[in-house]
């Protein structure tokens, strides 16, 4: 694995983590989410600019992302 993909990697981790954690839901009611909505092919895929900013905001642009496309959060 490249240093790209580590760092890829672990911004999706930390994402999914403290989405769990704010959105008070289990590891596997959370993966199915990040599954349907591929939130990790989106954060893989716009990594060049996610990672300009903190975990809380790219966060934020994962719920913008689900509300967009009509998930209640």
């Amino acid at each position: 694995m490249s240093e790209r993909q580590l760092d890829i990697a672990d911004m999706q981790c930390w994402v999914f983590r403290m989405a769990q954690s704010k959105w008070k839901m289990s590891s596997s009611n959370c993966t199915e989410l990040f599954r349907k909505y591929d939130i990790l092919g989106f954060i893989a895929e716009c990594y060049d600019i996610l990672h300009l900013n903190g975990y809380s905001c790219v966060l934020h642009d994962v719920e913008t992302l689900l509300k967009n496309r009509g998930v209640t959060l």
